[in-house]
Formats: C-alpha cells, sequence, structure tokens
C-alpha cells in the first residue's frame, strides 16, 4: 500500500475529528485546501464518505465540494439541522444544490419524516437526485426543478462563470461583476406547492431571491404552526438583486412581527432586527424562529 493510497483516508479522518469539535467553521476552507494538496489529483473526483455515514459524488477542485469531501462544509449549519430536525419532521432546502443538506436531513427525519428540495439548476439538481439514489433515500425527498419566488410562472436563472463563485452557481439575477448566461425556468410559490404543510425547518439560500421567496411564504408563515428559518444574508447576492442586505428581514417581520433573529455560530447570539448587520459583515447564516416556537 501507497502513501497515496492512505493519504485520502486519513485525511478524512483527522479533518472530521476536527469538525466534531471545531467552534465554527471559520478556516475550514483554508484547512481542506490544505489537505487537498496531500491526495493525489486523481483522487480528486469520485464517491466520498462523509462523517455522517452518507456517499457523496464530489470534485475537490472546487467549493464547495472540498469542504463537504472533508465534513466541513457550514459546521454550524449542519449540527442546527441535526439538533431542530427530529423524526417525523418536514424539512423544506430551498436551494439544495447538490444536497448536502437535503440528504443530512433526511436522515433526521427519518422514513416517517418528508423533505422538499427546490434545485432549479439542471447539473445540480441531476447530482442531488443522483446522491440521494446512491444513499436510498429517494423515498422521503420530493425534488422541486424550480426557483423560489413570490409568483408561480417562468423567469430566466443565469449560471455564473468565474473564480468566485461555488460551482453551479445561479440565480434569477444577473451578477453586475460577472459573466453568465440565462436559461428560462419555472418559478413557484412555497406556500402554494405545499399548501397545508406544517414545514418544522425551511432553509432558503437562493443566491439574492430571499425576499421573494419570504414573500412566496407568507401563507405558512401566518399560519398556526409557521416554521423556523434559516436563511443566508448576503450583501453581494443582495446587490445583484437589487434589494438592501436585509430586505428579507423587513418582508418576514411584516408577516411575522413575532419572528425573532439569531446569527448561527459559535454561541449564536440574538440580533436586534432593527440593525440587524451592517454591510462589513458581508455574509452570515440567520436563524429566524417564531414565537410560537420560541424554545428553540
Amino acid at each position: 500500500m501507497s502513501f497515496g493510497d492512505i493519504t485520502l483516508p486519513l485525511c478524512r479522518s483527522v479533518l472530521g475529528a476536527y469538525g466534531r469539535i471545531a467552534p465554527t467553521g471559520r478556516g475550514t476552507f483554508r484547512l481542506a485546501r490544505m489537505a487537498r494538496r496531500l491526495i493525489r489529483r486523481d483522487r480528486w473526483c469520485g464517491t466520498f464518505k462523509v462523517r455522517s455515514g452518507l456517499r457523496l459524488d464530489l470534485d475537490l477542485a472546487v467549493y464547495p465540494d472540498v469542504c463537504m469531501a472533508f465534513s466541513l462544509y457550514e459546521l454550524e449549519v449542519a449540527r442546527l439541522l441535526r439538533r431542530l430536525l427530529s423524526e417525523g419532521d418536514h424539512f423544506v432546502d430551498g436551494g439544495a444544490n447538490l444536497g448536502y443538506f437535503t440528504l443530512l436531513a433526511a436522515r433526521c427525519v427519518g422514513t416517517s419524516g418528508r423533505v422538499d428540495a427546490f434545485e432549479p439548476q439542471p447539473e445540480n439538481r441531476a447530482r442531488l437526485e443522483a446522491n440521494l439514489q446512491r444513499n436510498g433515500l429517494a423515498d422521503r425527498v420530493r425534488v422541486h426543478a424550480a426557483a423560489l419566488s413570490d409568483s408561480s410562472g417562468t423567469a430566466r436563472i443565469h449560471l455564473f462563470h468565474g473564480e468566485r463563485f461555488n460551482h453551479g452557481c445561479a440565480s434569477l439575477f444577473a451578477p453586475a461583476e460577472a459573466s453568465s448566461e440565462a436559461a428560462p425556468v419555472d418559478t413557484v410559490r412555497i406556500d402554494e406547492v405545499l399548501k397545508g404543510a406544517t414545514p418544522r425547518l425551511v432553509k432558503l439560500d437562493v443566491e439574492g431571491a430571499e425576499p421573494l421567496a419570504i414573500d412566496g411564504l407568507a401563507g405558512l408563515l401566518a399560519g398556526s404552526s409557521p416554521p423556523s428559518l434559516i436563511v443566508e444574508y448576503n450583501v453581494r447576492a443582495a446587490g445583484s438583486a437589487g434589494f438592501a442586505p436585509r430586505e428579507w428581514v423587513d418582508r418576514l417581520l411584516a408577516i411575522r412581527p413575532d419572528y425573532r433573529l439569531q446569527v448561527i455560530g459559535s454561541g449564536r447570539r440574538t440580533v436586534d432586527p432593527k440593525v440587524l448587520f451592517d454591510e462589513s459583515v458581508g455574509e452570515a447564516n440567520v436563524l429566524a424562529v417564531p414565537g410560537a416556537r420560541d424554545r428553540d
């Protein structure tokens, strides 16, 4: 057995152990890139077993795959999903990408639970569906080939090019600072697709369209059992979409004023929704919990 034969599992083991104790995900991309240098390039593409036991088709040459392969991707969000979701729950993944959180949630909710995953980008959606089949989880996940918005119809989705963007990065809004190509896509409102449902948790990472997705959740948010939300705060994506970074917060509180907000990280801190962040923050994940679920 050569050194190259043991390097990949060794790196996965060491970084996976680090991911269990690391207080935050800061610096994990750097660690993943350092580990990648130790691995033969002909082993960068393939099926990787991550710490949760899931098997994912990944490419170490790109982000976020390289962090996922070493179980270092958005550690705080992954921990939060495990804490908030239980057997029989319903999870909604808006912007599911290749399915990292969709699959993790499917494991958490079990055979009696349900996951709805929305992914409009064809390449990502194909990888998501393949990963579901690979892990025997397709029976509890419904995949929707649509972008989340405030109305049902059609739009143009922009596929980004450039090193600054993740693989398969796509948005309903063209980026001002990068080239892109556009393709037609169906748009939906979550509260119409899931009418009558009571999700436990909804995650939204839709590259600037978060305010539209919040409006499309209005029917569920105003109900008797509103979901908790994990939503990305992203200054760049919001600017490309023509929104203020906190626009989705304002729309959420206009529908349901009793939501409280926490920055997801080490020792999540509650934030004043009147100020939330200044633009120097750049990017963060926020947990929004309604008064009806204030125990979270």
